[in-house]
């Protein structure tokens, strides 16, 4: 990613303390969030803006997150999509959906900045 463009992330969680814990996470980097709590108001968000990284929860009130990888890769080839759960047992599901990278909840400052850097985010 370019050095000074900042950082466009959807945050599709269920659990507002999650959506809180990573927008705060993120923004410290410098990046502007936008959060959904389910994968109809996540897919929306993603009808009205381009995004460069997608974070999604496995589980949501309404589907899997990931069902929304193969629509974020139509539209933005090049957006990060990083799949976040509780549950482990999901990691490769998530990745054979095409998750660039499973993060297990829960997660710290460290983890996300660590995954950010690795998928070549300025974190």
């Amino acid at each position: 990613m370019e050095e000074n463009r900042i950082m466009h992330a959807l945050l599709v969680d269920d659990e507002e303390e999650i959506c809180l814990l990573l927008s705060a996470i993120l923004k410290r980097a410098g990046a502007e969030c936008h959060i959904a709590h389910t994968v109809a108001e996540g897919r929306a968000a993603l009808n009205r803006t381009t995004y460069d990284a997608v974070f999604l929860d496995v589980n949501l009130p309404d589907g899997l997150g990931y069902e929304l990888i193969p629509e974020i890769k139509a539209v933005r080839p090049d957006a990060r999509c990083i799949a976040i759960s509780a549950m482990d047992s999901e990691r490769d599901r998530a990745v054979a959906a095409g998750a660039d990278v499973f993060i297990p909840k829960p997660f710290n400052r460290e983890v996300i900045f660590n995954n950010m850097r690795r998928l070549g985010f300025n974190a």
